[in-house]
């Protein structure tokens, strides 16, 4: 059956490739944002789905300016919204700088309260895109049906998401209603090479291929340690909206979290080797207790912050320290239940997958020069 959901955040990553999911599904999306750097937000989204999917048409998209700091989110005459299926709330602040922590909360938490409150004002489920990472630097498996608050997290950005993950949960237990979903995503990367952003993975990418063209023709030669323990979790965007968009559509799934993870996910080694190789860094790996690992990049970002022209690239990988050193497993039980265990467990990328993005997106920053 077809439904009508809001959607905020669907210019994003993320976001974007949602709302073409649930479009192509026969589903009616109005999109929720604002505009941006002079640039009316109806034309953004449009240039967001034109992006992914030429084929798409855009001409009758429906948009509505939003404030997330505004009761109803700014929307006057709520009532001629019609009926409302379900809204998934994906707006979200990202950015892990420790000066920006107000505006993070601010987005992410305040927002998703305004959020809660119009979708009482319209009796409509909240579909909530969280992160697998609100469990900040707590390690070993990291179950669904918990949410436990952390000695630390690892930067604002994850501490908001487990508060506002919190503040839904709390709303929608309340009164027994329990009309919501929680969706757990891990680290996105983009396996159509469709769009480029300089977020997670790419960031990483982004920082490294800057070394190397500050070096200019010399050779870099670094040295890599690593734990056998560690992996990192990427996802392709387009399966986790492809999963979360059959998840909302089953009834059991209503007030329950999901894990949005790989289950076979690359080891740290791998993720090096098919990284550095493309951007032209040679690295000499070594293998090593977790602490030495953990100090190696510690010491590597803090040597990099005192030489002049590194410092923004030291300070920006220092940001991703906890990702390449950190050992977690994500428990996907309530993800199997829905989607079947067969299509969980038979999920795997390529092998030379990372070795592929990396060279398309350096490619594309050359292109862009």
């Amino acid at each position: 059956m077809n439904k009508t959901y809001l959607l905020t955040g669907s210019v994003g990553f993320l976001g974007s490739f949602l709302s073409l999911e649930l479009i192509k599904n026969g589903h009616r999306v109005i999109f929720l944002g604002r505009s941006k750097n002079g640039i009316p937000f109806r034309q953004r989204a449009k240039e967001a789905l034109a992006q992914l999917d030429l084929a798409t048409p855009t001409e009758n998209i429906e948009t509505l300016e939003i404030d997330l700091q505004k009761d109803c989110l700014g929307i006057k005459n709520i009532e001629t919204l019609g009926k409302i299926d379900g809204i998934w709330h994906l707006a979200a602040d990202l950015s892990f700088k420790k000066e920006d922590k107000d505006r993070v909360f601010s987005t992410n938490i305040e927002g998703t309260k305004k959020v809660l409150r119009l979708a009482d004002k319209i009796k409509a489920p909240v579909y909530y895109v969280s992160t697998s990472y609100v469990h900040g630097q707590r390690p070993g498996q990291i179950l669904e049906d918990e949410l436990i608050e952390p000695k630390k997290f690892n930067n604002f950005y994850e501490e908001s998401k487990f508060h506002a993950e919190k503040i839904v949960q709390d709303w929608g237990r309340m009164n027994d209603k329990n009309n919501f979903i929680i969706f757990r995503p891990s680290i996105l990367i983009d396996s159509s090479g469709k769009t480029a952003n300089l977020f997670g993975y790419y960031a990483m990418v982004y920082s490294l291929y800057k070394l190397k063209k500050m070096a200019k023709d010399r050779k870099i030669k670094i040295p890599f340690l690593y734990s056998k323990n560690t992996f990192l979790n990427l996802m392709p965007v387009d399966v986790v909206a492809k999963w979360m968009n059959k998840i909302s559509n089953n009834p059991d799934s209503i007030g329950k979290t999901f894990h949005i993870t790989n289950p076979s996910p690359f080891s740290i080694k791998t993720v090096a080797e098919q990284t550095f190789g493309p951007i032209g860094i040679k690295i000499f790996l070594f293998r090593a207790p977790l602490f030495l690992v953990k100090f190696y990049f510690w010491y590597f970002c803090f040597m990099g912050s005192l030489i002049p022209g590194f410092k923004k690239m030291a300070k920006r990988i220092s940001y991703y320290n906890y990702y390449m050193a950190g050992c977690n497993t994500y428990d996907m039980k309530n993800t199997k239940d829905i989607l079947g265990e067969e299509e969980v467990e038979n999920f795997k990328l390529e092998p030379n997958f990372v070795q592929k993005r990396a060279e398309h997106f350096i490619k594309k920053l050359e292109n862009n020069k």
